[in-house]
């Protein structure tokens, strides 16, 4: 009989203060109602304060299986290449990353990757992009996860949704887009500077 599937989520704990807990608790209730049929299991944090920002980690399956808390300083990717995959699935957060692993591993000496799924721009390895306009901000309409962050800021007018292709990452797109950042629940907007368009290399 094969092992039970295992999900994370990973919490921004800042200064004493879990971040999005709703939004996290959400995903949980959704993904054990998909998965098992059952409710999310009880999710209780570690209580106390720290100065900083820390990243919790919650490991679970149809139990809490372990909670991590540990340091985060956040790496701002420089560059980004675009990778093409028609068949990756991560519309659950597994704790088994080994594909998105083997797709960031072809990003040639660039610091991370975005993948291109039925040609249009989805996420990086790790997170969800925000494409720069003069206008206003865009979010692709197909993420491979609907990440909490994304979902806060589209929630809260923040962020729009758009299909974005790769020819949109060229000089003079349709939309105007100048830039890309990422974001996840580590990453609140503006957390890391943006990677220009010429820092971003075509799809392979």
């Amino acid at each position: 009989m094969n092992a039970s599937p295992l999900f994370i989520e990973t919490i921004r704990y800042a200064d004493g203060v879990f971040h999005n807990l709703d939004l996290h608790r959400a995903r949980m209730e959704r993904t054990c109602r998909e998965v098992y049929g059952t409710d999310a299991p009880q999710l209780v944090l570690p209580a106390g304060c720290r100065n900083g920002v820390f990243k919790c980690r919650v490991t679970y399956s149809q139990q809490i299986e372990k909670i991590e808390l540990e340091s985060y300083t956040p790496v701002p990717p420089r560059s980004i290449r675009l990778i093409e995959c028609e068949n990756i699935d991560y519309h659950l957060k597994y704790a088994d990353r080994s594909r998105l692993g083997e797709l960031k591993a072809l990003a040639d000496g660039c610091d991370d990757i975005i993948i291109v799924r039925h040609r249009l721009l989805t996420d990086t390895s790790y997170a969800n992009i925000v494409l720069h306009t003069p206008q206003r901000l865009l979010t692709p309409a197909q993420p491979l996860l609907h990440g909490v962050m994304r979902q806060r800021l589209i929630a809260d007018g923040v962020l729009y949704c758009e299909e974005i292709t790769t020819a949109d990452l060229l000089p003079g797109n349709r939309l105007g887009i100048t830039a890309v950042s990422i974001i996840n629940a580590m990453l609140p907007l503006g957390t890391v500077p943006p990677v220009s368009l010429s820092d971003i290399i075509a799809v392979r």
